[in-house]
């Protein structure tokens, strides 16, 4: 599996460490809350799992209180976006939605300005920061524009297709990166941060309820940072047939195409158009697999590769590092700890 599917690039830590050092915040607590190994202090060349980088960002959340993370010159309170997700919610469409919450930001904060417009059939979702030098390393422009993609996508439960992206700074090392956060072209030193889409989306009706809107709350920012599957999709029908069979000897992609009547080209292509590969869900299917089974002390690591369908165990430790930055024997025992302290605090 890619590393970069369904992992977070390491780059963002020492950013966001950055700012809570600033922030007179221990650095050291910020990465024990979150999950993630006292080493990332010294080397953050890994990758980390979006639970870790959520629960990095919430932990940062709550030492300051600043949903913009210090990236700003003025913090934005914890719980600002949440009442702007309530307030759109009532919205009878995405544009109206997306208005509304464009306004709402307005209103609130002097240092950030979104704005959407149309053009052509094109609708433009445009981000500028005041002062855009506090995000060198451009995590804040990044997770902005990602948690408003995901959630247009998610008010209307169904993936939105980019046109293209926008960014005003030059590629950065991490240009990889951006092909899984936003699946399309993507142009560096433009006049603007921007986001393309058909603007006919903006007439879709909003779905979604306030139930599902209070659990997308309770888990964020998870829930944007793990890539959505909508049911309904090309993509989440080969997830469930894959799911059929143990992820020990899973289909070929060809295999599965057939099942679908269609070819293994059109699969292909399909599943691209929705953002993903046929191997990306293999290897996300074996991943979880791989990190429930690990849960249960009792599986040895060479028995647990073989359940997920790799023949060697040492092809499996390398492939699980590259998936969460932590070899499976870490994963253990993190998580161990992890329930121990969870059982001493109730």
């Amino acid at each position: 599996m890619n590393p970069l599917h369904q992992s977070v690039s390491g780059h963002v830590v020492p950013a966001m460490l950055h700012c809570a050092i600033a922030a007179g915040i221990n650095p050291a607590q910020l990465l024990n809350e979150a999950g993630i190994p006292a080493h990332w202090l010294d080397d953050a060349s890994g990758r980390l799992l979006p639970v870790q980088f959520a629960n990095l960002m919430r932990a940062l959340w709550r030492s300051s209180n600043d949903e913009f993370l210090g990236f700003t010159a003025t913090p934005s309170r914890v719980g600002t976006f949440p009442l702007m997700m309530h307030s759109v919610l009532s919205a009878a469409t995405l544009g109206e939605a997306l208005r509304h919450g464009v306004h709402f930001y307005r209103v609130l904060s002097d240092d950030i300005t979104l704005s959407l417009r149309e053009h052509d059939g094109i609708a433009e979702f445009e981000l500028r920061l005041r002062e855009p030098e506090r995000d060198a390393g451009h995590v804040l422009t990044e997770t902005i524009l990602l948690c408003w993609y995901r959630l247009a996508c998610w008010l209307i439960n169904r993936r939105i297709l980019l046109i293209d992206t926008h960014f005003s700074y030059p590629a950065p090392a991490h240009e990889a990166e951006y092909h899984q956060l936003y699946p399309c072209p993507h142009h560096f030193e433009q006049d603007r941060i921007a986001l393309h889409f058909d603007a006919r989306m903006l007439a879709l009706p909003i779905t979604r309820s306030r139930d599902e809107l209070k659990v997308l709350i309770r888990e964020l920012p998870l829930g944007f940072f793990i890539k959505p599957v909508f049911q309904g999709s090309l993509s989440h029908r080969v997830r469930s047939r894959l799911l059929q069979g143990g992820m020990a000897n899973l289909p070929s992609l060809d295999t599965v195409a057939n099942e679908l009547f269609m070819t293994g080209r059109t699969l292909r292509r399909q599943l691209l158009s929705e953002g993903t590969r046929y191997q990306e869900i293999k290897d996300e299917l074996r991943r979880e697999h791989a990190m429930a089974l690990l849960r249960e002390p009792q599986t040895s690591i060479n028995a647990l590769a073989q359940a997920v369908g790799f023949r060697e165990a040492a092809v499996f430790i390398k492939a699980f590092k590259q998936w969460t930055g932590m070899t499976p024997g870490d994963y253990r025992a993190h998580w161990q700890t992890q329930r121990q302290l969870a059982r001493e605090g109730s």
